[in-house]
């Protein structure tokens, strides 16, 4: 059978953050065990090839996108393959004397990426690194190896570079077009021909700065080159911006301005996803994405930092990793251009991703007890300012981790499980099911199950509390410190609802209150900026309540 294959883009440091989680959740999560074949097709978004020295390699089919410095350590050709030689020691041909070799300062590997090369890979899911402390760039903790042709650096722009930032949408369109846009596209080319059956693009993309540009033309090529594939897109919102964190009045001036063309970013950039993608879902661990983040996102028996992106980047890639799972498992008969045109009724391409993580399973209950005692909804929104609803919903869930023997009792101990509707269920898929059509009103829920957890092994974060024991599950006895997670069961999905109508005229909003004039780096017309007020509030109109599943 086809694998199906999918081209994954990533735009940006913080989109970047979250691609490397992604990866590494998924590349931890590998069997090795022919008697145990995964349940996952991980041809979907890897890719096998053959490095220079004749050994097989198995990377992401991956293309990035990040500014000069952002690498540290990491080579832009990789580590799988032929390392550049040492500067001093290329051949020229001027004289010695006269040539001057000028080297950047060093950067060291901190001790997981030593261990990467040297431990067993077992040593180095179990050992405590404290990553809180030395994760400066998403490299730092790269688990996965890349293929040479993935990594793509700015040259014209520094990372953290206050003196010449990349902080417009329209840097990023121009980029794209003054000389970036064709080796770029040779590149996805090249991906694309060793594709057997491509079912469409990911593109994950930070939606604040000039990144919102450049992925916005990118997503313009692929719709002119590849109209019938289907791209589904993650404008990534990190949980917390460093100047937020003000002290002076001027301090506090600058982050409002900040603010301010973070919000016009995410204005231009959420109406070229409405034109361009099939789908498009933003993500944020915070609550309101705009203006400023605000406060985290709450889930059971976790507590992570949302102003370290290593955190809050591991919230969204479990969600993606997890939600994803309904077009790569083996055997499923979904694709992303179904998800796509089951969610996407009326012209309501922007949709809410949701997470539980992870999901709160005692260790001595069955699933149906689970579910009959569950208070609250089960799940949490991903999506800024935007609550999904009861109420009208189209939308698609996968749960991962629980296995169909915690069900239900058999009929000889059952006891009061029995005289539960539920019981009558004979999957976990069926009852999940049920419980939703239980809880939602004329709305349609389709489920997805795996069996195997999410793991949550190094480099992923240990921002569980004591309670959820080395399997994911909540045990009565507390997790001895020096005990890690291995993996914990996760449910997240994609939502349709005309609660999601929220989120769009809130950015509306606070972007109508702005005056473009004064931001001379968009290279906007006050009359431009009113048409993109105006798309994205008569885009909002599809969202209203007149409109049914």
């Amino acid at each position: 059978m086809p694998a199906r294959e999918i081209l994954t883009f990533q735009f940006g440091h913080y989109s970047n953050f979250v691609g490397t989680h992604w990866w590494n959740i998924q590349e931890s999560g590998f069997e090795y065990n022919p008697s145990k074949p995964s349940e996952i097709d991980h041809d979907v978004l890897f890719r096998e090839g053959l490095n220079p020295q004749g050994r097989v390699t198995y990377t992401p089919r991956l293309l990035l996108v990040d500014l000069k410095g952002s690498l540290r350590t990491l080579t832009q050709e990789g580590e799988l393959y032929d390392s550049p030689g040492n500067a001093s020691e290329v051949a020229t041909q001027w004289p010695g004397a006269k040539v001057e070799v000028k080297e950047e300062e060093k950067e060291f590997k901190n001790e997981f990426q030593n261990d990467l090369l040297i431990e067993k890979p077992e040593v180095v899911m179990r050992k405590n690194y404290g990553l809180e402390n030395e994760v400066k760039v998403w490299s730092d903790y790269l688990y996965s190896r890349l293929h040479p042709r993935s990594v793509n650096i700015v040259n014209e722009y520094e990372h953290c570079n206050p003196e010449t930032p990349f902080d417009s949408f329209s840097l990023g369109t121009e980029l794209w077009k003054t000389g970036f846009e064709d080796n770029f596209v040779d590149k996805i080319r090249n991906y694309l021909e060793e594709c057997d059956c491509l079912q469409g693009f990911h593109v994950l993309t930070d939606c604040t700065n000039a990144f919102a540009g450049l992925s916005a033309a990118c997503l313009e090529y692929l719709h002119d080159e590849f109209e019938h594939k289907s791209v589904l897109v993650f404008p990534s919102i990190p949980a917390h911006f460093p100047d937020n964190d003000f002290e002076t009045v001027k301090e506090q001036v600058y982050s409002i301005m900040n603010d301010s063309v973070r919000v016009i970013n995410t204005l231009l950039s959420f109406n070229k996803y409405v034109s361009f993608s099939s789908i498009f879902a933003p993500l944020c661990a915070s609550q309101n994405g705009w203006r400023q983040p605000g406060t985290a996102r709450e889930f059971y028996h976790t507590s992570f930092n949302h102003k370290l992106p290593y955190h809050s980047s591991a919230i969204l890639a479990s969600a993606l990793d997890t939600a994803t799972l309904k077009y790569r498992l083996k055997g499923s008969n979904m694709s992303l251009g179904d998800l796509s045109c089951d969610l996407t009724a009326n012209g309501r391409k922007g949709v809410a991703a949701s997470l539980c993580l992870p999901f709160s399973f005692n260790a001595d209950v069955d699933f149906i007890d689970c579910l009959d005692l569950w208070e609250g909804p089960l799940y949490k929104s991903l999506a800024p300012r935007c609550s999904i609803g009861t109420e009208r919903v189209m939308q698609h869930l996968t749960l991962r981790g629980i296995e169909e023997v915690r069900l239900k009792k058999p009929p000889n101990k059952a006891g009061k499980q029995r005289d539960m509707p539920a019981y009558q269920c004979k999957t976990i898929k069926d009852m999940l099911e049920f419980y939703l059509g239980c809880t939602t009103y004329a709305s349609v829920s389709s489920v997805a199950t795996a069996t195997k957890a999410m793991p949550t092994k190094n480099p992923f974060p240990a921002f569980f509390d004591e309670w959820i024991n080395a399997d994911g599950n909540v045990h009565w006895a507390p997790r001895a410190e020096t005990t890690k997670v291995d993996s914990v069961p996760v449910l997240a999905g994609f939502h349709s609802s005309t609660d999601i109508g929220t989120m769009f005229e809130s950015l509306r909003s606070e972007a109508a209150k702005l005056k473009i004039t004064r931001f001379h780096q968009f290279a906007l017309e006050r009359d431009e900026y009113e048409e993109s007020l105006n798309d994205l509030l008569s885009f909002k109109e599809n969202y209203e309540d007149n409109y049914l599943v």
